[in-house]
Order: structure tokens, then C-alpha cells, then sequence
């Protein structure tokens, strides 16, 4: 049994966050789209309540090392580059993953994914679809310093997800998709 909880910016906690309101999208909250998790879309949900938390108990949880198993993040759309800048999400990230990083949770083998969901522009000058999306790996257990040219994609994280929780069967994309296990020097 996995332990897991979202938290997300800009929600209040007292519901299950269903519908957007202030800078928290759903759409940005992978969870509130499982029955299981909302009781069938029940905004009243006492399990979604207990597992999708507003973002400002995360310190806290990282203080008590009382955070979950698997914890996904989601800044609100200024924070997370959307509506706001570029400088907006490097400010949110230098204030938020520093008190990951100096957590137990962390030292103690965690790793932080950092991506987002879509690219804007091209790889080359000039071009307009949609380019590369940018992703920082911190772990105890990550390669320092290093890169690589394999092509990897949203599936490869979810692929890489299940593989250290020994999730099965791989489903979708994550079926045959490469995992992340090169950026590690060691990797579950």
C-alpha cells in the first residue's frame, strides 16, 4: 500500500477541489479526476479531503517527517509559469525546494521531479510547435552534474514512478517508454 498525498496551492482543504478557483486549476491535479479518490466527484470526499491538501501544510509535514510515500506538488498559475513568469516560478522553486531538500524525507533517498506539462516554441529559432519539456532531477541517488541525449517523455516519469513502487502492470505509455533509471547511480 502506497502513501500519497497532492498538495496543491490555492485550495482551502475544507473540500475536495472539483472546480477551479483562485490560481488552482484541476486540471493541473491528476487525482481529482479518479473515482476512487472523489467518491465519485463528491466535493464532499473525506478521503480526497484527507489526501489533496493545501500546499501550505507541506512544510509542516516536512518538519514532522509525516509526509506521504509519493507527494505531488502543484504551484498555482502564476507560481508555476503558466500566467506568471519565468522569474515567478524560479522565485516559487528557490523558497519551496530548499525545505524539501533539508527534509528527512528527502535525505533519506526521496527524489524531486521537477517538469511541467507542455513546452512553448520549438527546438529550432523561428519554430512555433510545441518544444522540449524541461526536467530537473534531485536525489541523493542522482548522477552529479549529469546529461544525456535519450528521448524521454511524461511516460518515462510515470514509468519510472511505478518501477520504484513496484507498481504492475505498466499500462499506456509507461508500458514502453525508457525509464529515468540512468540519471541515478542507484535506482530501486
Amino acid at each position: 500500500n502506497i502513501t500519497w498525498k497532492a498538495y496543491d496551492e490555492d485550495i482551502n482543504g475544507t473540500s475536495c477541489p472539483l472546480s477551479n478557483v483562485s490560481g488552482y486549476v484541476t486540471k493541473h491535479d491528476p487525482f481529482v479526476y479518479f473515482d476512487d479518490v472523489t467518491n465519485s466527484l463528491s466535493s464532499t470526499s473525506a478521503y480526497c479531503i484527507a489526501h489533496v491538501r493545501p500546499f501550505t501544510e507541506l512544510a509542516t509535514d516536512l518538519a514532522n517527517n509525516t509526509v506521504a510515500s509519493y507527494n505531488f506538488i502543484t504551484p498555482n498559475l502564476i507560481d508555476d509559469m503558466h500566467d506568471g513568469t519565468i522569474a515567478d516560478g524560479d522565485t516559487w522553486l528557490a523558497t519551496h525546494v530548499p525545505v524539501i531538500l533539508n527534509s528527512a524525507a528527502y535525505k533519506q533517498g526521496g527524489v524531486i521531479f521537477i517538469t511541467w506539462d507542455e513546452g512553448e516554441g520549438g527546438s529550432a529559432p523561428g519554430d512555433t510547435k510545441d518544444g522540449p519539456i524541461g526536467m530537473m532531477v534531485l536525489s541523493p541517488n542522482a548522477k552529479v552534474g549529469y546529461q544525456n541525449s535519450i528521448h524521454y517523455d511524461h511516460s518515462s516519469t510515470l514509468r519510472t514512478v511505478e518501477e520504484i513502487f513496484k507498481v504492475s502492470p505498466m499500462l499506456g505509455g509507461a508500458a514502453n517508454q525508457t525509464d529515468l533509471s540512468d540519471l541515478f547511480t542507484s535506482f530501486p
